[in-house]
Order: structure tokens, then C-alpha cells, then sequence
């Protein structure tokens, strides 16, 4: 037995709760699980992909939701660009905070948007276009325009898909930015900066920022172009902004760092 194995049939490191829908598609399961507090989707029942609050829906609960979510104090923001949509919690929260906002959303699965649409309360909304299709040809595509943030958050079961640390993918977003834009991505844990993804970053942007969850997933922020605030400012900034999500931020803004040598 493999440990995947190992730890798909031990009810010890499943995702308690019952099982309300289950799709399958090609790509495997996309399960929703229910509990007294929240909604789960999940694709192995032991990763968490999403979680909603269900007499709240609109609160952001993940961590690193949370820290991705900050990124509205970086600019006024009025078209983004959503890379994976899992359950929906960026969606959610943005809609909630300024129900004007563009939001363009493209999700790899279809079975995903589906189990989203019908289970997770995702706005429907002229300003919202959902799309089933590939990010990188998402933003190597040119008919879209540009936008103020670019949130990735791309991830299989249990791994980031590769296609986040790929310098193609990097310049491809970082053209797809406005001026004073940020691509916001979730990353799986800290970089090495020697790593040819830290380097490409390096190479593209010239602000570079990140946030440490505790769940060890890092946040990055990055800009093409310098940025005139202070990192004392950009976290008051940051702080100031969960009141916008009905959520402390102060735990995460607190946690905003420099790249080294990334902010001028």
C-alpha cells in the first residue's frame, strides 16, 4: 500500500463530515463534504481545495485566502483575473466587497465550476465571466486586455501545479498587468532563491512581497513596477483592509515581507 493509500482509507486523516455530492471526471473526484460549521470541497478527502462557511459565505476562511485577499490595498482594483476557481472563496469576497468589479475567473474542470455553481454560492453576475479553459493559455493569449490583479492559485489534490514556478508563465502574467498591477500567487511553501522559479520572479518584478501563512503556504505579491510605500505602510494598508472582508488581517499583514533586495 502507497502512503496515498495509506492515508485515503484511514478515517484518521479523512476530512470528517458527510459526503453531499461527489463528480468524477477525467482528472478524478470532486467531492463536497459537509459539517455543524462548514462546506468542503475537497478531490481526496484529505486536502481541503476550498471551505465556505455556511451561514456566512462571503467570509474568507483559509489563511492564505486571507493573505491573497490583502492584495486590494496594493491598488484600486476594478478587473481582475482569477487562475483557478476551486469553491469560489476569492470570488465570494470580491463580489461582496464591490459588487462592480470585473472579475474574469478560469477554471481547468468543468466538474469543478459545476460542484462550485451549484454547492458553493458563487455570484452570478454580468460583471462575473466564468470560463472552463487552460491558464497559461489564459494569459499568453492577448484578446483579454490587462488587469490591475491576477490572483493563481493552481493546484491539483495535493500539489501546486507546476505551471505557477514556469518563467513563461511568470512574463506571460506580468504582461497581462496594468500599470502598478500585482500578480498575487499561493505557493506551497517558501522558495529557495537560488530555485529557477525565485530567479525568474527576481528577473520580471521589480517589488517583490510575501506573506507566511500557518499553514506554511507563501503568498507572493509582484509588481513590474517600484512601489513608493513603506513595508510599515503596505502592512497598515493591509490591516486596514480586512474590515473590507469582515476579517482581521492583522495577524497575516504582520507577516509582509521584502524579497531581498526586491523593493526600491
Amino acid at each position: 500500500m502507497s502512503d496515498n493509500d495509506l492515508f485515503t482509507s484511514s478515517p484518521l486523516f479523512r476530512i470528517r463530515g458527510e459526503l453531499i455530492a461527489s463528480v468524477r471526471d477525467d482528472r478524478g473526484e470532486v467531492m463536497v463534504i459537509d459539517n455543524k460549521v462548514f462546506r468542503i470541497m475537497s478531490f481526496d478527502r484529505i486536502y481541503e481545495q476550498s471551505k465556505m462557511q455556511k451561514d456566512n459565505p462571503i467570509l474568507p476562511v483559509h489563511n492564505y485566502i486571507r493573505a491573497m485577499l490583502m492584495a486590494v490595498a496594493l491598488t484600486p482594483v476594478s478587473r481582475a483575473l482569477i487562475l483557478g476557481l476551486g469553491g469560489g472563496s476569492l470570488v465570494r469576497s470580491l463580489y461582496a466587497r464591490d459588487p462592480a468589479i470585473a472579475l474574469e475567473v478560469i477554471e481547468l474542470r468543468q466538474a469543478v465550476l459545476s460542484v462550485a455553481q451549484e454547492y458553493f454560492h458563487l455570484p452570478d453576475s454580468p460583471a462575473i465571466h466564468y470560463q472552463v479553459g487552460d491558464a497559461a493559455e489564459a494569459v499568453a493569449g492577448g484578446e483579454r486586455g490587462r488587469y490591475q490583479l491576477i490572483f493563481s492559485d493552481l493546484y491539483s489534490a495535493d500539489a501546486m501545479a507546476p505551471l505557477q514556478t514556469s518563467e513563461r508563465f511568470l512574463r506571460h502574467c506580468a504582461d497581462k498587468l496594468q500599470d502598478g498591477g500585482w500578480l498575487v500567487l499561493n505557493h506551497s511553501k517558501q522558495p529557495d532563491p537560488s530555485s529557477p522559479f525565485s530567479q525568474a520572479l527576481q528577473a520580471i518584478f521589480r517589488t517583490l512581497l510575501y506573506c507566511t501563512t500557518p499553514s506554511s503556504n507563501v503568498v507572493i505579491y509582484a509588481c513590474v513596477s517600484p512601489v513608493a510605500d513603506s513595508l510599515a505602510g503596505l502592512r497598515r494598508q493591509m490591516k486596514a483592509s480586512g474590515v473590507d472582508f469582515h476579517t482581521d488581517f492583522t495577524p497575516l499583514a504582520q507577516k509582509l515581507a521584502v524579497w531581498p533586495g526586491k523593493m526600491r
